[in-house]
């Protein structure tokens, strides 16, 4: 039996087949992306979770060359081509937006997938979902009191492109319903978390103008390691990026957190932030478990959280899918376990 206390997480083909979560029926939220791993948690299905009701989003990038369209349009096509083959036999819904559009209409579209799926048992897939989206979905699901088992999964694709793989960030702003209280300005902002990532998209210059000069805010950069040495070496060079521009006090405020710990890095995000007490604002450039857990700490705090949203992705922004025996190799993340919040 699964302690709900110790906030289980692990392999998805580990986790699915442990009791409380063995034999249930789930609605599974994924999305239709150009990276095959959106694909991969469906592949789960009949072997060790039961997939009762699929809801995907499809996310189109704003303002891409021709090049990059034509590319990522196919690559989608055959995605749901695909997807829609492997899971014949499952309801399914799909729904597209723009990288840009607003999202307000996808929490009445989450509501009638939970509705229509009749099942108290949700995994939302994060593996290809962007911030943008990535964050008011799971506000949205964690506020749905009808679910009683949520669960994050993150899967893991066999590379990535080495080349860019975004392009034309916008302006330092909040991501959708992570926007404050609105009284509250630079000055009152004691601690900046930033999750160190790949490309920080102009970042240390914006926070060197809004939070240091004069107002000296505290930054806690949260590095994924151990990971990839090919991931360890472009953190690095984010890290080098930011202290360019902004001198870290010292190397305390380098917080060493594994890029898949999505537990531990919550864990150091409620120390950071002395459990909620002291104002932060959160900017997730990291790993997908490491967003996962700013955005569950965000919603405990009443946070803000900042992000410098590309215009378009690299179409072949990662590579493949990792595998096991056949088996797509991801990761799974008890969020609420029979009916248990464990991320308070």
């Amino acid at each position: 039996m699964i302690d709900s206390l110790l906030r289980p997480w692990g392999r998805a083909d580990w986790l699915f087949q442990k009791n409380p979560l063995a034999g249930k029926e789930w609605l599974v939220i994924g999305s239709i992306a150009t990276q095959q791993r959106c694909l991969s948690i469906f592949r789960h299905h009949g072997k060790t979770l039961s997939v009762k009701f699929a809801g995907c989003i499809e996310i189109v990038d704003n303002d891409a060359p021709p090049s990059f369209s034509i590319d990522a349009a196919a690559r989608r096509q055959a995605n749901k081509d695909q997807m829609e083959q492997d899971l014949a036999l499952v309801q399914r819904k799909f729904v597209r937006f723009g990288l840009l559009d607003p999202i307000a209409t996808l929490k009445p579209i989450l509501k009638d997938w939970i509705s229509s799926a009749n099942t108290k048992n949700v995994i939302l897939d994060v593996s290809a979902l962007p911030e943008r989206f990535l964050f008011p979905t799971l506000r949205w699901l964690r506020e749905t009191t009808e679910i009683e088992n949520l669960i994050v999964t993150y899967m893991l694709p066999a590379s990535y492109t080495r080349d860019e793989l975004a392009y034309n960030p916008g302006d330092w702003g909040q991501l959708p319903t992570f926007i404050g209280d609105g009284d509250k300005d630079a000055k009152q902002v004691e601690k900046i978390i930033v999750g160190v990532g790949f490309i920080p998209f102009g970042l240390p210059e914006l926070l060197k103008n809004t939070y240091q000069n004069p107002n000296k805010a505290d930054i806690s950069l949260i590095f994924p390691f151990p990971s990839s040495p090919q991931n360890v070496r472009r953190g690095w060079e984010f890290v080098r990026q930011i202290e360019v521009s902004l001198p870290l006090s010292d190397e305390a405020r380098i917080c060493r957190v594994a890029a898949n710990d999505l537990s531990g890095c919550f864990d150091r995000l409620q120390l950071i932030t002395r459990k909620g007490v002291l104002p932060a604002i959160f900017a997730p450039y990291g790993p997908k478990p490491h967003s996962v857990a700013m955005c569950l700490q965000a919603i405990n705090m009443g946070a803000e959280v900042y992000y410098t949203q590309p215009a378009y992705y690299h179409p072949e922004y990662s590579i493949g899918i990792a595998q096991d025996g056949g088996t797509p190799l991801g990761y799974a993340y008890a969020i609420r376990l029979n009916d248990v919040d464990l991320y308070k």
